[in-house]
């Protein structure tokens, strides 16, 4: 892309509000999923803890952000993974690009996983902390999700 074209762009513009929401929202998930898998395997449980934080916030945050010219102001790629995890269309759409297969990747590391391992020590024994889990995990992944398909109505 020629630098013309970037300065006519429209760029992305990132609230405090949403930047800091959506990043505890996300930091949200991450704790939900960890704990889910946690109470099937305690070691498993840290060990996945440190895969999604790895691939969320250093490879998914340095492939979102390579450079600043998109946005208003540079948020070092936390704007972004906000955005493509719980953003309206056109900030979803900016904030996740090409990236969409490793997105998918990363919500079926969020959701599915957790949800099976979770249901897989449910059905071990019984906790109401673990039904608590189930129903924050839950909440979690269709607010996030219903953010998707507004962008799909909105095409």
């Amino acid at each position: 892309m020629n630098e013309g074209n970037a300065l006519t762009e429209k760029k992305l513009e990132f609230t405090r509000k949403f930047l800091v929401g959506g990043n505890l929202g996300l930091l949200a998930w991450v704790f939900l999923a960890f704990v889910s898998v946690l109470f099937y395997n305690q070691i498993a449980g840290w060990l996945y803890l440190l895969l999604l934080a790895f691939l969320i916030y250093a490879v998914l945050r340095r492939i979102g952000c390579s450079s600043c010219y998109k946005c208003t102001t540079c948020t070092s790629g936390f704007g972004r993974l906000a955005g493509a995890f719980f953003g309206k269309a056109s900030i979803k759409k900016e904030s996740v690009g090409n990236r969409l297969g490793f997105i998918i990747f990363i919500y079926a590391l969020l959701f599915p996983l957790p949800l099976a391992t979770l249901a897989l020590s449910l059905s071990n024994t019984f906790s109401y902390v673990k039904i608590i889990v189930l129903i924050c995990l839950l909440t979690v992944a269709i607010y996030s999700f219903s953010s998707w398909s507004t962008v799909q109505q909105k095409r």
